[in-house]
């Protein structure tokens, strides 16, 4: 990349394989131009950092936008960098399980914490329906709407999966006895 004659930017020799570059691009390589144009007759030192530091940042955009390294010629100063490509790529996806689910001791740890969570939650609510009456029933309701977000992200952890499986299904279980005991 460097500046040529009337303000035009040079790319350099283009590759059959080079993706066509983004107007957005395109169009702040022609701005640079203008710029680097106006500073080359009659800029001052701030003027001709402001260009230089530009045109690197425009070099490494196009870097990344061809998938290569680019050269960029300075035009202040007339020097050559070589500008690599970046090594970004796509997100590395999580790879499947090395070690295989223990389900014997998952299902012991979520059947232990959902009698904890059903108990706790059964007791709190009775105490709670004895002072308060009816009340019982909002409040269990904000306590399962306040466990609902970190349950739900609970579950792709690997040991807590299993706890917060078991503490939601001592919830709907609290709920059951509750609701069967306003019948009864």
């Amino acid at each position: 990349m460097q500046l040529g004659s009337g303000g035009r930017v040079l790319l350099g020799e283009r590759r059959a394989d080079d993706p066509p570059l983004p107007a957005e691009l395109e169009d702040a390589l022609r701005e640079w131009a203008a710029f680097a144009v106006t500073v080359a007759g009659s800029g001052g030192p701030a003027e001709r950092d402001l260009l230089q530091r530009r045109g690197r940042q425009l070099a490494a955009r196009l870097a990344d936008a061809l998938g290569r390294t680019v050269t960029y010629t300075d035009p202040v100063t007339g020097r050559v960098e070589v500008v690599p490509a970046p090594s970004t790529g796509p997100i590395p996806r999580r790879g499947a399980d090395p070690e295989p689910t223990p389900w014997a001791t998952g299902l012991t740890i979520s059947a232990f914490t959902a009698v904890v969570v059903t108990l706790g939650d059964v007791a709190l609510s009775r105490a709670f329906a004895e002072a308060f009456g009816l009340l019982w029933v909002p409040a269990n309701i904000l306590v399962g709407l306040g466990l609902a977000p970190s349950l739900h992200l609970l579950r792709h952890v690997r040991f807590w999966r299993w706890p917060a499986l078991g503490a939601a299904a001592g919830l709907v279980a609290a709920w059951v006895v509750l609701l069967l005991g306003q019948l009864g």
